[in-house]
């Protein structure tokens, strides 16, 4: 065996005495933590680290309890240790004694032996511990065996520096720069989790926070000494204590995730202390009975103690997983994610980005760590790679992620799943690596292995879409403000690329969002006529190009990456089919489609080309198969069992692009085909998936067979309702589109409320968060503009239906935004609101008429009120017809429902005594008088001076009862 490369160690990044530390510890971690408790803190006074054994090992017997401290001092060897150092040493055993008293054994452990006259005076040194001496011999016998990896880590070829981790980052990155452009991150919620599992102490910074919180606590309840109630003050003070012993807990848990020190961290919350139960627990409640205003303080105390102590369980949790997969769709984000997360932060260096595309189907986890080359060579395993990534962890006091992205585009995906779960347990033995894994959402059960529980999905920016609006505005120069955004479809973070390359390409000057496609297959078609009229433009003189010769070469790629069922072509066969094989490569048409991001290279030698994205791949197929074929052809086509086995069949014999090809089929076949849709080419159960995805198309290529196929499809197959509500969801406001809100009144109205529950009311509550904040951007904005169109009044008739809902805070919040739309247009919410007596749900009913009421009351006395005044007689009467004529058809209506009625129809007949007759009026006396205390208020309304418009009644959802507010 080698001796040890000392200077290899010097060269390591990080100083010398915390990578000595550190090593020791290793091990000793690894030699002998299975035979004892080990223990280490930061800042540990005596020694670094201790083990107590439990077990016989070659150490000694059970009940040894072993404390090294370890130092690393820059002497050559033979070189006497001094006055200063024998001082701290003996000031480290004394320290030892007192704080660890149980320690038997003291091990010095230096890098050199002492010399001689230094062990004899440390060997005399006055304890009641054994003192032992260690030095290099120790470490080389500890790096055998199993740690003989450590050798290489620290010693030799494993060593990653700082250096060759930014090198190994750039050059993988160069493989997506047209993937990935630094100055567009956006960071997102699948990013903050990675962030968290990564232990990067920006991410905890709760931690500190509810410390902050318990010490606030902790003092508030200091200067009530002496105030609180006998009976309770020594449970108090042992809450205090409780809270005081969470602190502590929470600050050192804090340092080791700043430190990196993640084993330190596992000794942290194996200690915490136990939350407070018992009479501990119901101190509040004592307090508030006695009325005591120490209460409230002693509440938010226990809350936050609470907090901590789940804060503390979720970043065990979290550092203790050691695998995360990331699940996203084409061009949401994966590849971005993946080569941000491995970027260079701050002080924290580089992790390593594999790329999955390059696995053949007879690799393995070795050949996949052999993309890395460290000092020259190439890793030869799997592990290798894994201990040279925890060691650069350890010397920079960081986890570091190795990431493998896009492992689903791999020769054969399914292979990789054994091969994930069996380095799930390789991996705990390196705390200071997270491995990560990208995969799109068709491969999940494919590729990730069972016990790979944790799981993110990148569903599209969400409520990071306005900052990602911001930012890649702000890069391309648009000016979108008197724009419509169509957001949803921006949403995903490929298409709000394409679109703004779309509308500015050369980013030469601002310029404003004009009429764009909606839709992946709109904005691809865009995109590659203006790359092929700048290919045109830019050719050189020399080598002229035609619109037909970029066509011709887009069609033949597409051809080639079908027939060669593949993400890739031979390079050089395709530009032998071109004709473009005696051109210089400046001059090619290949190299312009790369220069334009259609195409790039790869594969050993940059010998194959792709398309840059797997969607547009998937476009250029779709687009090269349609046009070479007429309707006749396309039938026979779609009808052979050659073609589904491609496009539908299994994993392993359909085209590794068949879901991008589907998808762009179905938005290409109305626009190359007029009237054509591909799923009426198709038998079940692909027909149903292609209707599915036609609904994603632009409303001008929606005829009315396919629209009438969607509506039935809801009541049919309820599995396809949740795809074609979030496709609503986008157009719901879209005037002319057929899949707006009127669409899904249609669908859903006549619906039972027990089939509307299980469809509508259950996505509803599936996506109950991201509809939160789509209604208060949608409150806000009809709060502070109230110009109403046709496009609102779609909007409202979406906000309508979400009051079916079973969440509360949505309902809430849904009459709020609608309440907000009358205020704007009131006798366009009262015309909804007598539309809306007719519905099956009653939720509905009584929301809209809260909502009328809460807005006849802001106005009906208001001198700006006019046309509610003049709208709330039709209102009353439409009520009184429908609610308590004699022929009435919803007499029905529960009790709360008809104060809202009745109430309404009193503030008509004071703005018209003539609103009803004195038969109808007679009918509703009776009811009236039992509601005349919501008046109150309303008619002390008429006694002020109303000097701002914005003055209103606003709903109070708890109690269903109004608020008189000034200003709004």
């Amino acid at each position: 065996m080698s001796e040890l490369n000392w200077d290899s160690f010097l060269r390591l990044s990080g100083g010398r005495q915390r990578n000595f530390e550190q090593l020791c510890r290793i091990l000793v971690r690894r030699s002998y933590g299975k035979f004892g408790s080990f223990r280490a803190r930061a800042q540990q006074p005596g020694v670094e680290f201790h083990l107590r054994l439990s077990a016989p090992c070659t150490l000694g017997s059970p009940e040894r309890w072993y404390g090294w401290q370890c130092r690393w001092y820059d002497l050559p060897r033979g070189r006497s240790l001094g006055a200063n150092r024998k001082k701290k040493i003996l000031e480290a055993i004394s320290k030892t004694e007192e704080v660890l008293p149980g320690v038997t054994d003291w091990v010095l452990w230096t890098k050199y032996p002492l010399t001689k006259g230094d062990q004899e005076w440390f060997y005399s040194l006055p304890t009641q511990m054994n003192l032992i001496l260690w030095a290099e011999d120790e470490v080389e016998e500890h790096l055998e065996g199993e740690a003989e990896i450590y050798r290489r880590t620290f010693f030799g070829d494993l060593i990653l520096t700082d250096e060759e981790l930014s090198f190994l980052h750039s050059q993988s990155t160069a493989r997506v720069k047209e993937r990935w452009n630094p100055e567009l991150h956006q960071v997102v919620d699948a990013e903050r989790t990675v962030l968290k599992k990564l232990g990067r102490s920006a991410a905890w910074t709760e931690l500190e926070e509810v410390a902050d919180r318990l010490a606030e606590g902790c003092s508030a309840l200091d200067s009530l000494a002496g105030k609180l109630p006998q009976k309770l003050e020594t449970d108090i003070e042992q809450l205090a204590g409780s809270a005081r012993s969470f602190i502590s807990s929470l600050l050192s848990a804090l340092s080791s995730v700043e430190s990196g020190d993640f084993e330190m961290l596992s000794d942290v919350l194996a200690e915490l202390p136990p939350t407070p139960k018992g009479e501990l627990a119901v101190i509040p409640r004592k307090l508030r009975s006695r009325q005591h205003h120490a209460g409230l303080t002693v509440t938010n105390l226990l809350s936050d103690i609470r907090t901590g102590a789940k804060l503390l369980e979720r970043l065990g949790s979290d550092l203790n997983e050691r695998q995360v997969g990331i699940i996203a769709d084409f061009g949401c984000g994966k590849t971005f994610l993946a080569a941000q997360i491995t970027g260079r932060q701050g002080n924290t260096p580089e992790g390593i980005l594999l790329h999955g595309g390059e696995l053949g189907g007879n690799h393995s986890l070795d050949d996949l760590a052999g993309q890395v080359v460290i000092q020259g060579h190439r890793t030869s395993t799997m592990e290798s790679l894994l201990a040279a990534v925890d060691a650069a962890g350890k010397r920079a006091g960081k986890r570091l992620p190795i990431v493998i992205d896009g492992l689903n585009e791999a020769e054969d995906p399914r292979k990789w799943k054994a091969l994930l779960a069996s380095v799930i347990e390789t991996l705990r033995k390196y705390p200071h690596v997270l491995l990560v894994t990208t995969v799109r959402p068709e491969f999940i059960e494919e590729v990730l292995p069972l016990e790979l529980h944790c799981r993110v999905e990148i569903p599209g920016f969400r409520d990071d879409l306005h900052g990602a609006l911001d930012k890649y505005f702000e890069y391309y120069l648009i000016d979108s403000s008197d724009a419509e955004l169509p957001r949803r479809l921006l949403d995903h973070p490929l298409t709000l690329k394409l679109f703004c390359q779309v509308a500015n390409p050369s980013r030469e000057r601002v310029v404003g969002v004009e009429a764009l496609p909606g839709s992946l297959t709109g904005l691809f078609d865009s995109f590659l006529k203006q790359s092929r009229d700048r290919i045109i433009e830019l050719a050189p003189r020399t080598h002229m190009y035609g619109s037909e010769d970029v066509r011709w070469a887009l069609h033949q790629v597409g051809l080639d990456l079908w027939d060669g069922r593949s993400r890739n072509v031979p390079l050089f066969a395709l530009r032998h089919k071109l004709g473009d094989a005696g051109r210089p490569w400046a001059a090619s048409i290949v190299h312009a489609l790369e220069q334009e991001g259609i195409l790039t290279r790869g594969g050993d030698g940059l010998d194959q080309v792709s398309a840059a994205y797997d969607a547009l791949a998937g476009h250029l197929i779709a687009d090269a198969l349609l046009s070479s074929k007429n309707r006749g052809e396309l039938e026979s086509w779609l009808a052979d069992s050659t073609t589904k086995t491609a496009l539908f069949g299994d994993p392993s014999e359909r085209h590794p692009l068949a879901s991008d090809v589907i998808r762009s089929l179905v938005g290409l076949f109305p626009r190359r085909h007029y009237g054509m849709h591909l799923w009426s080419h198709l038998d079940e159960p692909e027909r149903t998936t292609a209707l599915v995805a036609t609904s994603e198309l632009e409303g001008q290529y929606l005829d009315q067979e396919t629209v009438d196929c969607l509506e039935a499809l809801i009541s049919q197959v309820p599995e396809t309702s949740p795809y074609i509500f979030a496709r609503i969801w986008q157009t719901r406001g879209s005037v002319g589109h057929p899949l707006n809100s009127d669409f899904l009144e249609r669908v859903v109205g006549p619906m039972p409320v027990s089939a509307r529950d299980l469809r509508w009311t259950e996505w509803v509550r599936r996506n109950s968060q991201d509809i939160l904040v789509d209604l208060r951007q949608l409150a806000d904005h009809w709060r502070s503009d109230w110009q109403r169109g046709e496009r609102d009044l779609l909007l409202v008739g979406w906000v309508k239906w979400l009051m079916t809902s079973t969440v509360l805070e949505l309902r809430d919040l849904a009459t709020m935004a609608v309440y907000w739309f009358g205020r704007g247009d009131p006798k366009a919410l009262f015309d909804i609101t007598l539309e809306s007596l007719s519905l099956n749900d009653k939720y509905i009913t009584e929301r809209m008429l809260a909502a009328s009421y809460g807005v006849a009351m802001a106005y009906w006395a208001d001198p700006s009120g006019a046309n509610v005044r003049r709208a709330i007689p039709q209102l009353a009467h439409g009520l009184y017809e429908g609610m308590f004529a004699p022929d009435a058809k919803y007499s029905t209506a529960h009790a709360l429902m008809q104060d809202y009625a009745l109430c309404i129809i009193e503030l008509a007949l004071r703005v018209d005594p003539l609103t009803l007759n004195g038969e109808q009026l007679a009918r509703t006396r009776r009811p009236l008088k039992q509601v005349e205390s919501p008046f109150a208020a309303a008619n002390a309304v008429t006694d002020l001076e109303v000097e701002d418009v914005d003055r209103a009644f606003h709903m109070d959802f708890e109690n269903y009862t109004l608020v008189w507010c000034n200003g709004s």
